[in-house]
């Protein structure tokens, strides 16, 4: 009689009885998952603006002279992909103090693989063509085209490669519920991320790690989805960008008697 009573009073006083906690639980994690496509997004945007505009930024804005908005742009680089890669794996669910310890030695293995890049390619580009080759035929000058073009890219591009394992094994631990439908940031986000890893890789000359990286992200993105997990944002997100990165290569490598020249070889972004 009490609880009878009682639930009348509440109906006739206008007053909603209280949320149960599965509907603050449902509410919850669809703020998560927005806050997580929209992280994304910030991310592959960061990336795309960092690695591709730069490269056309040629004022000076020394001294030194040799100093350019390349460089300059390039120091912010890690310093806005970085926290933002971590703001993705956090809001996925993050990896624990393993977790954390290997996206920190990733983390540095990225920025002194892009440092090495920033150092190296500044001095090359102080050269005019003409005087860059003949510099570049000395032990000093060999050496800076390995440091720009080998070690640097290799490093920084497994690192790039590293960062998605790390988000990947975050989400397919399942901490972050699946929305009803896809994300469309989350595929918009992947569909950038995937065309700037497509032509950084292929202008980095670093394909031979970048398409068996993207096939493999791939393959482990198609097992998540049998689980129930391809709606998961960062799922969606690495789903997406390799199906773009690797069409990239088959069309680019299609046009080019299934080779894959950097671009600035054949004419083009240089």
């Amino acid at each position: 009689m009490e609880t009878t009573t009682g639930m009348q009073t509440s109906s006739l006083s206008g007053r909603a009885p209280p949320a149960d906690s599965s509907g603050r639980s449902a509410s919850a994690s669809s703020r998560r998952t927005t806050r997580l496509s929209a992280a994304l997004l910030a991310y592959a945007l960061a990336l795309a603006a960092f690695l591709l505009v730069p490269p056309c930024l040629k004022a000076s804005v020394g001294p030194p002279q040799a100093l350019t908005l390349q460089e300059a742009a390039d120091l912010l680089t890690p310093l806005v992909v970085i926290p933002l890669a971590w703001l993705v794996l956090d809001l996925t669910g993050g990896l624990g103090r393993r977790g954390l310890v290997a996206f920190l030695l990733v983390a540095a293995l990225w920025v002194e693989g892009q440092g090495i890049h920033l150092a190296a390619n500044a001095i090359g580009d102080a050269f005019s063509h003409d005087t860059a080759e003949a510099f570049y035929r000395t032990v000093p000058g060999a050496l800076n085209l390995w440091l720009d073009e080998t070690l640097s890219h290799w490093m920084w591009h497994v690192a790039w490669f590293a960062l998605s394992i790390l988000l990947l094994a975050a989400a397919t631990r399942g901490s972050v519920v699946p929305p009803d439908r896809p994300s469309v940031t989350a595929v918009v986000a992947g569909l950038i991320y995937g065309a700037t890893f497509f032509l950084v890789s292929v202008e980095g000359a670093t394909t031979l790690l970048a398409i068996p990286a993207s096939i493999l992200i791939l393959a482990w993105c198609l097992a998540a989805g049998r689980r129930g997990l391809l709606r998961q944002p960062v799922v969606t997100f690495l789903l997406v960008s390799t199906v773009v990165t690797l069409l990239g290569y088959a069309v680019w490598g299609g046009l080019n008697d299934w080779t894959l020249p950097e671009f600035s070889k054949v004419g083009l972004f240089s």
